[in-house]
């Protein structure tokens, strides 16, 4: 039904969770429209239309690994200077969609390769989603893209990174699901290869 809707309008539909203000407006729409509907029953909003199976990560091609990784944060505020960084491959939304400003601390993950290039234009093409810390056997950093497809962005091995890695999932959630992905050549590097904000959104 989507795909036919947009078929008729003139636009291509594909799957991808980057839905930040289709979900805004829906969420709106839950609280502030819906329930002054005549024949309103919140039992019908709070059952799930659609369920998704839990996707098998997949590792990343050897060509594009990274050869470090670090846990960063950034302010809110930074954000508004986004249209001037210098970016090859990136995508963003204004932070006021979810109400985040001033001082609200946006948590992100930096990779760094020589092959910086190549894999942020491998990512760009992946219709990114959102980065995900998955504890069990394997603490692992995925990153989440498309309609139900994951990747394997990291091992968390030492414990150490273990507890950053809880601290970035706690700050995410604390930040509504906001957070961020960059990938430079090098910690020195004043350019990104590429950067996306991401939120991980709840569409079950």
């Amino acid at each position: 039904m989507i795909l036919k809707a947009c078929t008729d309008v003139g636009l291509d539909a594909k799957l991808g969770r980057r839905t930040v203000a289709l979900n805004a407006w829906m969420e709106d729409r839950l609280v502030n429209v819906y329930p002054n509907e005549p024949g309103y029953q919140d039992t019908t909003i709070t059952s799930p239309a659609v369920q998704y199976q839990t996707p098998v990560p997949l590792a990343l091609p050897d060509a594009l690994q990274g050869q470090q990784w670090a846990f960063v944060t950034l302010e809110a505020s930074a954000f508004d200077e986004m249209p001037d960084w210098e970016i090859d491959f990136g995508e963003g939304f204004p932070l006021s969609l979810v109400d985040l400003t001033g001082d609200r601390a946006i948590p992100g993950v930096i990779v760094f390769s020589p092959r910086a290039f190549p894999l942020a234009a491998w990512m760009s093409g992946l219709e990114l989603g959102f980065l995900k810390y998955t504890t069990g056997r394997t603490p692992r950093l995925i990153l989440e893209t498309g309609g139900n497809d994951a990747w394997v962005l990291a091992d968390v091995v030492s414990e150490a990174t273990q507890t950053e890695a809880a601290r970035f999932e706690a700050a995410k959630q604390a930040a509504q699901g906001v957070h961020f992905l960059a990938v430079q050549s090098d910690p020195n590097s004043e350019t990104f290869a590429g950067f996306w904000l991401l939120q991980e959104l709840n569409l079950a």
